[in-house]
């Protein structure tokens, strides 16, 4: 086990480097792409400010913690954006024939699909969002190491089921060669999660906690950080995190089993 994760280890490394060096040779381009996240960021934190320059709280979270929410979407954005960008040329790869080859390679055909593709510029704009989550801990009243290492986990079992919400988009390109808009239908719904989720009505709610779980992802660890998590929503969001990456492996063994091939 231990040499097969040293093994993908530095098929990553490796694809993570051609793709700095790719982007490295339009510079330029580079940098206004990773100039307008920054901006992103910057504008939405000026957005955030002005709503509070009206009311003290939001969906009864202070300025703090609703930063709290939305820099830990942003974390787990762009996790998901650095290991699992792949996806977003699945339906190409089928298409043009790349994946007969990656089905004959020592390799995990799902790894290369999902998680080949490395996005540097990700990479460079996780690092200030590291340090304001840090400004926003400071920012909050004392708390327990036990809630800094559930807030953790729980962001961690996030990037986990946004891997099986990848596996799944991936297993349609590979059984429809279509379906190339379903991972920015995620996308879009993904941006509901910069909020705390108690901001919408309630059918919207029980939606993002059910039917598509962003609340889940984006919500939840925040929540537990500030100590309003029950454990059974805890336990809930494990338990959902196994069962998705469960089925929506299950889901992509079945479509390589009924792949015939884009020459067919």
């Amino acid at each position: 086990m231990r040499a097969r994760a040293r093994k993908y280890g530095r098929i990553w490394l490796r694809t993570a480097s051609m793709a700095v060096q790719a982007q490295l040779t339009y510079r330029l381009g580079s940098l206004g792409f990773l100039l307008g996240k920054m901006i992103r960021l910057v504008f939405f934190f000026a957005f955030v400010i002005a709503i509070f320059n009206h009311v003290q709280t939001v969906a009864g979270y202070s300025l703090a913690e609703t930063a709290l929410f939305f820099l830990t979407f942003n974390l787990v954005d762009m996790a998901a954006q650095i290991l699992f960008r792949g996806v977003y040329g699945a339906r190409r790869t089928v298409t043009e024939g790349d994946f007969d080859f990656y089905l004959i390679q020592p390799c995990s055909p799902l790894f290369r699909m999902v998680c080949s593709t490395v996005d540097f510029l990700d990479l460079v704009t996780i690092v200030p969002v590291l340090v304001m989550v840090g400004m926003v801990f400071a920012r909050l009243p004392p708390l327990g190491l036990g809630r800094y290492l559930a807030y953790g986990a729980l962001t961690v079992n996030a990037v986990v089921l946004v891997f099986a919400v990848h596996v799944l988009v991936a297993a349609l390109a590979v059984r429809t060669q279509e379906m190339e808009n379903a991972i920015w239908i995620y996308r879009d719904v993904m941006f509901m999660g910069k909020f705390p989720v108690d901001v919408y009505a309630r059918p919207v709610r029980w939606a993002l906690t059910f039917a598509l779980p962003i609340a889940v992802m984006t919500t939840f660890p925040a929540k537990a950080l500030l100590g309003i998590l029950s454990p059974a929503w805890a336990a809930y969001s494990v338990a959902l995190a196994a069962a998705a990456v469960a089925l929506s492996l299950r889901f992509w063994r079945g479509s390589v089993a009924l792949y015939t091939s884009s020459s067919s």
